[in-house]
């Protein structure tokens, strides 16, 4: 079940940023950030690790270490070596988690009473993609889950625009007024619009209130803790498990429009949007 969520989640991520290969197939020689495919995979002794990255080898060299700094940080952030290395990097951080994941069900193993254990594998599994590029913007997801003995493997998404220019990254420093009531009727606009998803829609506050798991008002709804992001369609926002819905409601996210977003961008940002929306 575990696979068969993150083969999903995977698929939905993809899916949503179809957009992606019309706009990378138009970029040419210097002008798009070239990839390496690494990958890790580990499994023995009740213990899982996948890891898939694409890690950046070429391209602007103040965008290329700016991502692979990134890389480094959402893989944990102990990694000493070169950052240009990114075998040497992915195999450092698959290798100590597999490490922590076969210690913890060791010692879980050995507090537990019977033998339901030997049917228990802990997990961890990390995709770092490139989804998205511009001749401005370089945007990365981060995603993946993990299962340490609990009711559910633990789902999550995070996601990182770039300037192309500089490696500048952009979230929620890019936006402004984000407590202001034009900016939460979006956000319960975009969440109205998740939850509709495959279903008859959701037409009423009333509907919308009972599929979250929040006090706040649906006027002054929080907004996730996660950073947004940038895609072709506009900016996307996205809550992780237990944020604002229960666990079954997955990863609410929605995207506002490059056209509804402008009032709530910072200047810097909308002269990002600006040089986009020229090409």
């Amino acid at each position: 079940m575990k696979r068969l969520f993150y083969a999903l989640t995977m698929a939905a991520v993809l899916s949503s940023c179809s957009g992606v290969v019309k706009k990378l197939s138009a970029l040419t020689g210097s002008d798009r950030l070239t990839t390496d495919s690494l990958v890790f995979n580990k499994e023995a002794e009740h213990a899982n690790v996948n890891y898939y990255v694409d890690f950046p080898v070429d391209g602007n060299e103040l965008l290329v270490n700016a991502i692979q700094e990134y890389i480094n940080e959402q893989l944990g952030g102990t990694y000493d070596g070169d950052e240009a290395e990114g075998h040497q990097m992915v195999t450092y951080y698959g290798e100590t988690e597999w490490n922590n994941l076969k210690g913890e069900y060791k010692e879980m193993a050995a507090e537990s009473d019977g033998d339901w254990m030997n049917d228990v594998t802990f997990s961890a599994e990390i995709s770092i993609r490139k989804v998205y590029e511009s001749e401005t913007v370089v945007t990365y997801i981060t995603e993946g889950s993990t299962y340490e003995g609990g009711a559910h493997d633990m789902p999550y998404q995070m996601g990182v625009s770039f300037r192309k220019s500089d490696g500048r990254r952009f979230g929620y420093d890019m936006m402004r007024e984000l407590y202001s009531e034009g900016f939460y009727r979006l956000t319960k606009e975009g969440l109205g619009r998740y939850f509709s998803e495959g279903t008859d829609g959701v037409t009423t506050d009333a509907e919308l209130k009972e599929l979250l798991m929040t006090d706040d008002e649906l006027d002054a709804l929080s907004h996730p803790k996660a950073d947004p992001y940038l895609v072709e369609e506009g900016v996307v926002f996205t809550y992780q498990p237990y944020e604002i819905a229960p666990y079954a409601a997955g990863l609410p996210k929605y995207t506002v429009s490059y056209a509804d977003i402008r009032p709530y961008l910072t200047v810097n940002a909308q002269k990002l949007i600006a040089q986009q929306e020229k090409q």
